[in-house]
This record gives structure tokens, C-alpha cells and sequence, in this order.
């Protein structure tokens, strides 16, 4: 069992799917050794498959964010109790903390050596987003680039003019010919990261308005 301070009853958590799909949210009720439950007070909850594993991202201004990992044990409209839990280690804590998103980003400084060997410059190159991450974000483009190509990207969205340094490390296709490229983010400043942490929140908070 995680250790985990019952400080934390009584703090916001959202459970997610195995691919960050947004299931419920709700509030920390109860913390035993070997399990933890969630209630609401607002809205009846969903229910969720016996034994399916799940994230809970657990919100508490004084004493942190945690991202836990566990099996749902019970699950009906009042409570959702979950066991087997382990806590995320920091790049899966990353990597968990993602979103779906359809909003734009402006790619700069992307230079790619085409087949024929010339070069093509990407300035002011505007691209759909398919998701982000602390860690990094896939875009979807009709552009053919490459993996390990680097870039800079501004996402009007955020309403800050921040750029977030990226290389992209895989490529998939998608339907209608668009290529999504998932990229990692190069070292971050902690302004960098607060700021993209919010943006997170707010397009969490909006999905979690939409799914009550």
C-alpha cells in the first residue's frame, strides 16, 4: 500500500483509463492500508468494470498532486473503491498527467532535409494537437517530418507567449492521410512547466464538465 496521509481525505481526484480516457471525478472518502474509496457529494457516480486498472490523479494544494495506480474492487453510484495501489513513479507521473485536446500549435525553427535532399524551413506552421502531457505532445499534420527533427512551438490556448522546445520521437498514421507526430519536451524551465500544468487542468476541468 502507498503511503498516504490522511490529510489527503477530502481532496479532489479524477480516475482515468489505461489511455487517460476520463471516467469520473469525485472525492478522496476514505484511505485504509490496503485501499482507498471516492465519493461525491454532487452527482451519482458512474459505474466502472470490476478489476479494471485505473489512474487517480489526486489534487491537494498543501500537500501535493500524487498520481496513483490501482484495480477498481467496487464501484456503484455512491462510491468507487480502489485496491492494489502503487504510486506512479515521476516519468510515468508525466506521462499519466495527458489530455486530449483539439487546439492548435505554431511550430518555428523546423528544418527538414526532404527525399531529393533539399531543405524545407517550417516558420508560423500551424498544426492540430492531439494530445499533451508534462512530458510531450502528438500533433497531426499532412507534412512529412522525421523523427529526432526539433523544433519550437507556441500554443495560442494557453494565452501565453511561451515556446516549448520539442523533437520528435515517433510517428504514426491517422485517418484522412495526417501523420500524427508524438514529441517529447526538452528541459523545461518551472515557469514553463506551471504554465503548462494549468492549461492541462483547464482543458481536464472542461472535458470533466462536458462527461457530468
Amino acid at each position: 500500500m502507498i503511503d498516504l496521509s490522511e490529510g489527503y481525505i477530502g481532496s479532489s481526484c479524477v480516475v482515468k483509463a489505461k489511455n487517460n480516457d476520463l471516467l469520473m471525478m469525485g472525492t478522496l472518502h476514505r484511505i485504509k492500508t490496503s485501499f482507498i474509496d471516492i465519493s461525491s457529494t454532487r452527482n451519482e457516480l458512474p459505474v466502472i468494470s470490476y478489476n479494471l486498472f485505473v489512474k487517480v490523479e489526486v489534487y491537494n494544494a498543501r500537500l501535493g498532486f500524487r498520481v496513483l495506480i490501482g484495480r477498481v474492487y467496487i464501484s456503484n453510484q455512491e462510491l468507487i473503491r480502489i485496491i492494489d495501489l502503487n504510486e506512479a513513479t515521476n516519468d510515468e507521473r508525466r506521462e499519466y498527467f495527458r489530455i486530449s485536446t483539439r487546439c492548435d500549435g505554431i511550430i518555428f525553427n523546423l528544418t527538414h532535409q526532404q527525399p531529393d535532399g533539399t531543405i524545407k524551413e517550417y516558420q508560423d506552421f500551424k498544426v492540430s494537437l492531439v494530445d499533451i502531457s508534462l512530458g510531450g505532445l502528438m500533433f497531426r499534420t499532412k507534412e512529412v517530418l522525421g523523427v529526432g527533427e526539433t523544433f519550437s512551438i507556441v500554443i495560442p490556448a494557453m494565452k501565453e507567449n511561451m515556446l516549448y522546445e520539442c523533437t520528435i520521437r515517433r510517428s504514426v498514421e491517422k485517418p484522412e492521410n495526417y501523420i500524427g507526430y508524438g514529441c517529447e519536451f526538452s528541459e523545461m524551465t518551472n515557469l514553463q512547466e506551471d504554465i503548462l500544468y494549468r492549461y492541462i487542468l483547464r482543458c481536464q476541468n472542461e472535458q470533466l464538465k462536458r462527461i457530468r
